[in-house]
């Protein structure tokens, strides 16, 4: 019952926000007017008050003619400015004739706060016309309070009178206030989902800690981290794999098994750093610090290895990857001030990519210092020392299980 009370509050929020708000608003307040016109009308006739009951003839017909070119051509701006030239000439009137004690000057002050709902331009646009109607209130609460009746009424009849115009303007106040808090309660709510929607991205993105600090800033200092193990794959002959297939399927397919990678990493607390094409790049303690992160990192790619040969018994493409794995210090921040990307740099992270490119299909290779720490936990196969670009000799290992 409440979510269904709080969803139907949204929808009218919305309704009224948008560009027909102004129009739903004007148009109740034109019939109001034309329902208080004829009661008038009515009334000025039986206390037998000719000119007002002439008035509101005119009043009537006015509203009427106004009511239908509204429905007709939607002119918001137009009918109110129509309707607040009547309302105050009529309120003037109407005061001069029974006093100001009769409280018909009070519409006037409902027409300087309705112009800031029906005026598209906003409220610079809207300042105007409230000033010269409170301008106008004013004057009447000051002048006509002085003067006496031209048509004497009794003082019964007086009240009921201004009771009437002093309820209208209530009511009229009431639906304004309810319409405000219908459109403030709209937004708050869209701003409030919005930000989650950003923070659900950013968290995609970005690591929490480095999100709140963003958040909190505008900027996030660059920070060192020991102990971070990284991950690289890479496909097997992608380029001459790709140039047989429609970019769409490619594109399918590079989504779902990176998508399971995801899954993987983030099962074993890991950070998915980014794809570049065909590569895949993930880490191991960071941003939270794990003394482990190497024997993390192994079995989330010893999983990742094992997911794809599984999904190749069943799959039309039968993909193959590189895997690479080497652990050390690294520094971790965000590159750019307008697209974020988050990303880490050192010699560890050269190192993690040349144990990929000098692995094998379905293969993890890892340096010297993750076999050192994993030694006890998987199995190895000692590769010797291999040449590694920008490092010299080396010795690298294949993870076995």
């Amino acid at each position: 019952m409440e979510n269904r009370k709080e969803n139907l509050k949204y929808k009218l929020g919305e309704i009224l926000s948008q560009s027909n708000g102004g129009f739903i608003i004007a148009v109740t307040g034109i019939l109001f007017a034309l329902v208080y016109h004829i009661g008038f009308l009515i009334t000025f006739g039986v206390l037998k008050i000719t000119p007002m009951f002439y008035f509101n003839i005119f009043s009537v017909s006015y509203f009427g003619i106004i009511t239908f070119l509204l429905i007709k051509f939607k002119g918001v701006n137009a009918a109110y400015y129509s309707a607040m030239v009547e309302v105050v000439l009529h309120a003037i009137c109407a005061d001069y004739f029974l006093t100001g004690y009769a409280g018909f000057h009070f519409l006037i002050f409902i027409m300087a706060v309705f112009p800031y709902l029906v005026e598209k331009k906003g409220f610079v646009a809207a300042l105007p016309a409230s000033f010269v109607c409170t301008v106008v209130f004013v004057f009447c609460v000051w002048y006509f309070d002085k003067i006496e009746a031209i048509y004497p009424l009794a003082i019964e009849v007086l009240r009921k009178i201004r009771f009437v115009n002093i309820a209208a303007s209530l009511t009229l106040v009431l639906f304004m206030i309810v319409i405000f808090k219908l459109i403030i309660e709209y937004i708050e709510k869209n701003i409030e989902r919005l930000n989650e929607k950003n923070e659900a991205l950013l968290e995609n993105i970005l690591p929490r800690r480095v999100m709140e600090e963003l958040r909190d800033k505008g900027y996030a200092e660059p920070e060192a981290y020991k102990n971070v193990s990284i991950l690289f794959t890479d496909i097997v002959g992608f380029t001459s794999i790709s140039k047989t297939m429609e970019p769409s399927v490619l594109i399918d397919e590079l989504n779902d098994i990176f998508t399971h990678f995801d899954q993987i990493i983030e099962n074993y607390g890991c950070v998915r750093i980014k794809t570049i094409g065909d590569a895949y790049m993930a880490v191991c303690g960071l941003p939270d610090s794990n003394m482990n992160s190497s024997r993390v990192m192994v079995a989330a790619a010893i999983d990742c290895r094992d997911y794809l040969e599984e999904r190749n018994k069943n799959s039309k493409y039968k993909w193959k990857i590189r895997l690479g794995i080497n652990t050390g210090e690294v520094v971790a921040g965000i590159v750019g001030i307008k697209k974020y990307i988050y990303d880490i740099f050192g010699d560890a992270v050269n190192v993690a990519s040349r144990m990929e490119s000098n692995s094998e299909a379905m293969k993890i290779s890892v340096s010297q210092d993750v076999y050192e720490r994993t030694k006890n936990d998987f199995t190895f196969t000692d590769r010797g020392e291999k040449e590694i670009k920008g490092k010299g000799m080396m010795k690298l290992y294949f993870v076995e299980k």
